[in-house]
């Protein structure tokens, strides 16, 4: 079945709102009278809709609804990256395995490319309405090492770090720049007690494919029930 986000719907309604970008979804799907569609509002709810179809007039009238649980908090902390669309596209994997939380990190060695905010966080609305995610993660504004986000368990790769072990219920995934971190960057990840080294392979990995195998890493070591779709 489709999805469709819907982020002013709850569960309490018998119709789902639609805007203009709701309405161009419906369209372009070519959802016909009777048919059904899910929604999501971004915040746990999955609730089955019926087409209701008169003349040019279009209803979603909400039916069997489901208000999953908050998932336990995965942040993606990922160095922006010189490739807008690599970047782009490590949000939208991290978001259809389940990350929370996305924060671009302003490197040393990276170029500081601007990032948009509505852009990223239409880019993880299409990915969880492709795939049915019910939570639509965060999107922080960018920072420096200086104003990381620590976590219980904050995971960085490593090419010669121990295999993936045991994890709290509050982790943080960190990817750096195509040129490694800087001196004073490592320093930093390296005398927090909460940093953890995974290796995730014996290659040599892009950034995005860094971020993609430590988040999957991650969500296999995790309740099910916690990330599924």
């Amino acid at each position: 079945m489709d999805h469709i986000y819907i982020e002013s719907c709850v569960a309490t309604n018998e119709t789902a709102p639609l805007d203009s970008d709701a309405l161009r979804h419906i369209a372009a799907l070519r959802l016909r009278d009777g048919e059904q569609v899910r929604v999501l509002n971004g915040k746990g709810l999955v609730a089955a809709c019926t087409i209701e179809r008169l003349g040019s007039q279009v209803t979603l009238r909400l039916g069997e609804r489901e208000e999953r649980p908050k998932p336990i908090a995965l942040t993606l902390v990922m160095s922006v990256l010189d490739s807008r669309d690599r970047f782009e596209f490590a949000l939208e994997k991290a978001t259809e395995l389940g990350m929370t939380t996305f924060v671009p990190l302003l490197a040393e060695r990276a170029q500081h490319h601007r990032t948009s905010n509505a852009r990223l966080v239409a880019k993880a609305i299409a990915a969880i309405t492709q795939c049915g995610v019910a939570w639509l993660p965060e999107i922080a504004a960018p920072v420096s090492i200086d104003d990381f986000p620590w976590a219980t368990c904050t995971i960085v790769g490593d090419e010669n770090g121990s295999t993936p072990s045991d994890i709290g219920a509050d982790v943080c995934v960190v990817v750096g720049p195509e040129g490694d971190f800087s001196d004073r960057e490592k320093q930093i990840l390296n005398e927090d007690p909460r940093t953890l080294r995974w290796a995730v392979g014996n290659n040599r990995l892009r950034a995005e494919t860094a971020a993609i195998a430590l988040i999957a890493n991650v969500v296999r070591g995790l309740p099910r029930n916690d990330y599924s779709s």
